[in-house]
């Protein structure tokens, strides 16, 4: 019998080896393809880097970046610096096309060529200063402040100042087009994780609509305790407080919202941290979910959430949980993942806010009260691996975004455009991509996104765009941390 079954075995394996022979080849995926299916999320379509992953190059790599040390980290990953291991996803082949497919130094034992970095296409960007052709104008781009570090945000107090957030805790001032040279004293200390990839920092400045009467002007920043979490890194979570500035120095600080110790964690991402405020003097503002993503939905967790106070801090008497047992009453809506962007509708009052989704499903929504927005148990994302996050892209009373990004284009900041400088426009969205560098325009119809066009293309990562009192589209930009000012050169004639 033995003997029966080992001939058959044989036979059958023999009769598979002629139709795998017969059949024809299946073409693999190249290694540029796997890139962009699998790499370029983190590390950017032309290898520049975004937000989440570091630019792919050889004066840049860390560890190694021979051809063997790029399969090596493909394979395992880099478990301290959050990049997930592609050995369970990719194939052994997959993985060598994907490193064959990064530039790689050159190794003493086996010297390689590497003809993948002059076949990519060099990255570009819009020239500043100079004139870049849109649908409707001509857009001419010029630095209004430079000198900066790591801007997040800018916000005008008038037609002639503007105050700046850089991320390593500085508020700057602009006026008159001048970057004041000294920093404004004794703001909040802000908590900066010394990971290259941190999102913390000093975030927002938003101004009261009263400020001409009160003088007060809003931060929101990561705030840190003074003790450790499990890991050893210190625990910390968005904050928002509103002070005045005078003789160039931050006075009457007072707290507006500050989260429980117990919601306080150790990861070094996901703030959140917008504001704005809507035509009643409410003010709006995210908290991402902090990397602790079941709790997105949690009516008892201030992440994951769009909240709304009154200026002074307190709850308005119609905000959704006020009065609810075991619910934040400062909670407008819930399930968001990190929301950047968050702007009041001129003709509607009503918020929308620009999300970062996982890998894909990046996405724009129309805020309401109350509303779940599903993460993440709903998402038009993936992992970064590359894996499964969730089936489910719909559910039972969760919020459809108004429109999504797959794959992600790393969207953060966004305004609605009011001004006399491009008329075009009026009404329209200006969103910011970190991942390409763009700034992009949304035509809505109602609460469709009818078309989507790119603006600029910035060297550095567009962290918000505003709208100053000049009608000018001012964006703010990391590296170089810059200040662009675009205006209209001409209008285009169809």
């Amino acid at each position: 019998m033995h003997g029966l079954i080992t001939r058959t075995a044989a036979r059958t394996a023999a009769l598979l080896l002629a139709i795998a022979a017969a059949a024809p080849a299946v073409a693999q995926p190249s290694g540029a393809a796997l890139y962009q299916r699998n790499c370029a999320a983190c590390h950017g379509a032309e290898r520049q880097g975004t937000g989440l992953g570091p630019p792919l190059s050889t004066q840049a790599y860390r560890y190694g970046g021979t051809r063997r040390d790029l399969s090596r980290i493909i394979r395992n990953g880099i478990d301290s610096q959050g990049m997930p291991a592609f050995g369970g996803i990719l194939s052994a082949e997959e993985i060598d096309a994907v490193a064959a497919f990064l530039p790689a130094r050159e190794s003493a034992q086996a010297p390689e060529t590497d003809d993948a970095e002059a076949e990519a296409p060099p990255r570009v960007f819009d020239p500043v200063p100079g004139v870049v052709d849109t649908l409707d104008y001509a857009l001419r781009a010029e630095v209004f402040a430079d000198g900066l570090q790591t801007v997040w945000a800018i916000a005008f107090v008038d037609a002639d100042t503007a105050l700046v957030s850089e991320r390593p805790g500085r508020l700057r001032i602009v006026r008159n087009g001048v970057l004041q040279p000294q920093p404004v004293a004794g703001t909040p200390e802000v908590y900066v994780h010394t990971h290259r990839w941190n999102q913390g920092g000093l975030l927002d400045v938003a101004i009261d609509p009263r400020h001409a009467e009160n003088g007060w002007i809003y931060l929101s920043y990561s705030h840190r305790l003074d003790r450790t979490g499990p890991e050893g890194d210190p625990l910390a979570m968005t904050r928002v407080v509103r002070g005045r500035i005078r003789d160039n120095a931050w006075v009457d600080q007072q707290v507006v919202f500050e989260a429980d110790p117990s919601a306080y964690g150790e990861p070094f991402w996901h703030y959140g941290g917008r504001m704005a405020f809507d035509a009643q003097g409410r003010l709006y503002f995210s908290v991402g979910d902090r990397g602790a993503q079941e709790l997105a939905r949690e009516p008892g967790r201030p992440t994951g959430k769009v909240h709304r106070l009154l200026p002074d801090g307190a709850v308005p008497a119609d905000n959704p949980l006020r009065g609810r047992d075991g619910a934040l009453a400062s909670i407008y809506s819930f399930g968001h993942r990190n929301p950047q962007g968050l702007a009041i509708e001129p003709s509607s009052g009503r918020p929308w806010s620009t999300e970062h989704g996982p890998r894909g499903g990046d996405e724009l929504n129309i805020v309401e009260r109350g509303g779940d927005y599903g993460w993440p148990v709903v998402s038009h994302g993936i992992n970064y691996d590359g894996t499964i996050l969730t089936p489910h892209t719909r559910a039972d009373g969760v919020k459809q975004p108004v429109y999504y990004w797959r794959p992600s284009i790393g969207v953060s900041g966004l305004t609605f455009y009011r001004g006399t400088e491009f008329p075009l426009w009026d009404g329209k969205l200006l969103v910011t991509a970190l991942a390409p560098r763009e700034l992009r325009l949304l035509t809505l119809d109602g609460d469709r996104v009818q078309h989507e066009e790119i603006l600029f293309r910035s060297q550095g990562r567009p962290y918000e765009p505003v709208v100053g009192p000049d009608g000018a589209i001012y964006l703010v930009t990391d590296d170089p941390a810059q200040i662009l000012r675009l205006t209209a050169q001409e209008e285009r004639r169809q």
